[in-house]
C-alpha cells in the first residue's frame, strides 16, 4: 500500500472559499489513483480562503512518477454552488518525492480540471 499526502491551498482572495465536496485523482507514469473525495470531516474549514490543509491518499501501489491530477468539485446538498480558488497542490509520495501542482484558476463548475506538475511563478 503506497500512501500519498496531499496539501491544498486555497488561495486568500475574495470569495475563494468553497464548501462543496472536493475530489481529486493522482496520474502517474505507473497508474492512477482511484477519484478520492478530499474529507472536510475533520476540518470543515479545509478549503476556506488561506487555508492549507492535509489529505491522506491511498493507492494500492505506487504511481510512478506523478504528472498531473485531476480535481473537481462536486454541488454539497446543504449548500448552493459556489467558486473555488485553489492555488495550488503539493503531493508527497512515500518515496521520498515531492510535486508541486499550480492551480491559480478558478473552479466554477463540477467539470473535471487537469493541472500538470510544474513550477508556479
Amino acid at each position: 500500500m503506497m500512501e500519498y499526502e496531499v496539501t491544498v491551498t486555497t488561495g486568500n482572495l475574495a470569495f475563494a472559499t468553497t464548501f462543496n465536496k472536493v475530489f481529486i485523482k493522482l496520474v502517474g507514469e505507473g497508474g492512477q489513483s482511484d477519484r478520492t473525495q478530499l474529507s472536510i470531516l475533520k476540518n470543515p474549514a479545509a478549503f476556506c480562503r488561506g487555508a492549507v490543509s492535509s489529505f491522506s491518499l491511498s493507492c494500492p501501489a505506487s504511481l510512478g512518477k506523478l504528472v498531473l491530477i485531476e480535481l473537481d468539485k462536486q454541488h454539497f446538498l446543504i449548500f448552493p454552488e459556489d467558486h473555488w480558488f485553489p492555488a495550488k497542490v503539493q503531493v508527497k509520495s512515500q518515496e521520498g518525492d515531492t510535486y508541486n501542482f499550480p492551480i491559480y484558476h478558478w473552479i466554477t463548475d463540477s467539470k473535471i480540471h487537469v493541472f500538470k506538475e510544474g513550477k508556479g511563478l
